[in-house]
């Protein structure tokens, strides 16, 4: 089936990217991981650090359902994290290598604005992501 094809290549990709965690194997439609920013993967235990981790991943999530992108938040592990639908109806190949492009895009921006103890709001997050 195509939808596990699209989901071996979401996980390559999540894999592959030094800012993200995998959280599962890839399954037929769902695919779940975790934004994680390579100088805070060994620190992730941390609380204030685990709490600055939940709270990008929700925004990730939030800013770029926005944007129109079917995302969603889940908890894995006590810990806030994003799970993708990969359905072939709803995504192509070079999809999928688009939607994590700007997740990873969308990351990286909150990073840095909730790193330096910003306060996002509505429209800089649709700004960023």
């Amino acid at each position: 089936m195509q939808e596990i094809g699209l989901a071996v290549q979401l996980d390559e990709l999540v894999r592959e990217h030094p800012d993200f965690e995998v959280l599962c194997s890839p399954s037929l439609y769902l695919y779940r991981f975790r934004y994680v920013p390579n100088g805070m993967t060994e620190r992730q235990n941390e609380p204030e650090v685990r709490t600055l981790l939940d709270r990008l991943n929700h925004e990730i999530v939030v800013a770029l359902q926005r944007r129109g992108l079917t995302l969603v938040n889940i908890i894995v592990g006590g810990r806030v994290a994003i799970e993708m639908s990969i359905c072939s109806r709803r995504f192509l190949a070079n999809e999928v290598d688009a939607v994590f492009e700007r997740i990873a895009r969308c990351g990286r921006l909150l990073n840095k604005t909730l790193s330096i103890n910003h306060e996002t709001t509505v429209v800089m997050e649709v700004n960023l992501c």
